[in-house]
């Protein structure tokens, strides 16, 4: 009969890497910001004490020591005490910016931490009460990609788990009398579920930019006495991204649009509980095109209104950006017009029903302090890219070129 046991299993907590993709950081969010790496670990460890877990996995990434200076080794040391007075025992494999093999000699590492070295797998048999329940086989994060065939236990082994920072080869992970394959190295959570084997991607602790949206935390891992192992995402992230998009109609007042946001921004309080949400709103728009949208002087309106009525807390929802959709389509006789307006949209056009036709930013960068091959990586354009500029372009010409009156 297998035995029941829980730990926990996270990755990529990146103590020493700040909060990056801000246009600007304003002065009440900066300790927060500052902090998010270190709170998000700390609530890691808290939830470990709570759960009483028979011992925690670290698969990686925790720490690049040489920018993370004293403040994440004194860290890192005592919260492996707090576990060490629990009885919680903590086994890391480093990943590809941590070596906890390479740890300060000067430092003595506390005795229910276990760090398994980058050059070889090793094991390590967990025991509760004089009774082995678990076996660890670890290894630290190399270059090339790890062969899962390298980490096997024995048939008789007790429930058997693999630590390891990295890709692998997902297709040929049986065979080895693994149970859970504790992965680190993807801050995007993934559970791979195999015939008799769950691989874990433990995903970060705390996202570090806009493209890392969503929750973010660790996982907690049960198996009952039959031996069937459950897992389950915790989230414990102190910042979160996210992109939000509503939908308004075209003439849309500035009330209009204000209880629509206001609607949503109720919605992710309910889902934000206490973390700071960092939002990128995008405002899409049906109906017959009206300029007054996307006057800039109302955007920056709703941006300063979004702001102070719910970004001045810690706990508040931040908006990082505030864009609008193009139109779905413009008025067909503004193209025929004998206007200034009326020739730009005719060239813009040109460019967007033609993809051959390239845009010469090469024309618009500094003549000195940029070698030939930098000036033409800078001056491609993607596809993608190249519409969104002409998107903008045309509605800046609106409401640049027009001689209608725009109200705000």
């Amino acid at each position: 009969m297998a035995i029941e046991l829980k730990f926990l299993h996270a990755s990529d907590l990146h103590l020493d890497e700040p909060i990056s993709g801000l246009p600007e950081i304003p002065a009440h969010l900066k300790k927060v910001l500052a902090n998010a790496p270190y709170v998000a670990a700390e609530r890691l460890f808290d939830r470990a004490i709570a759960e009483k877990v028979d011992f925690v996995l670290l698969a990686g990434d925790v720490v690049n020591l040489d920018h993370g200076g004293p403040r994440s080794a004194a860290f890192l040391l005592a919260q492996f005490e707090r576990l060490l007075e629990k009885g919680i025992r903590v086994y890391w494999c480093g990943g590809s910016v941590d070596q906890p093999d390479r740890w300060p000699a000067a430092i003595s590492l506390p005795e229910n931490l276990l760090v398994f070295p980058s050059t070889m797998i090793e094991h390590a048999v967990h025991q509760r009460n004089g009774r082995a329940i678990a076996t660890i086989c670890g290894a630290g994060h190399e270059s090339r990609k790890r062969n899962p065939a390298d980490f096997r236990c024995e048939s008789d082994a007790p429930f058997p788990v693999a630590l390891l920072h990295g890709e692998l080869d997902t297709t040929t992970m049986t065979g080895q009398n693994i149970r859970y394959w504790a992965l680190g190295g993807r801050h995007r959570q993934t559970t791979i579920d195999k015939t008799g084997s769950l691989a874990v991607f433990s995903g970060t602790t705390q996202s570090r930019c806009p493209e890392e949206s969503g929750a973010c935390g660790c996982m907690m891992a049960t198996v009952d006495d039959a031996g069937r192992v459950k897992v389950s995402e915790i989230e414990i992230d102190v910042v979160r991204w996210s992109s939000q998009k509503i939908t308004v109609a075209e003439n849309a007042s500035l009330e209009n649009l204000k209880s629509a946001l206001a609607e949503r921004c109720s919605k992710i309080r309910l889902d934000a509980a206490d973390r700071l949400m960092l939002v990128q709103w995008t405002v899409s728009a049906t109906g017959e095109f009206n300029p007054r949208l996307r006057n800039a002087a109302l955007q920056a309106e709703l941006l300063a209104w979004l702001r102070t009525e719910y970004g001045m807390t810690g706990h508040g929802i931040w908006t990082t950006r505030l864009q609008f959709d193009p139109p779905e389509s413009l008025p067909a006789d503004w193209y025929e017009e004998d206007t200034i307006l009326g020739d730009y949209l005719r060239a813009t056009s040109r460019y967007q029903g033609d993809s051959s036709m390239a845009f010469s930013l090469a024309d618009y960068l500094p003549t000195a302090g940029i070698d030939e091959e930098a000036r033409v990586e800078l001056s491609r354009v993607s596809p993608q890219r190249r519409e969104q500029l002409l998107q903008r372009m045309v509605l800046a010409g609106i409401e640049y070129l027009s001689p209608r009156e725009i109200e705000s």
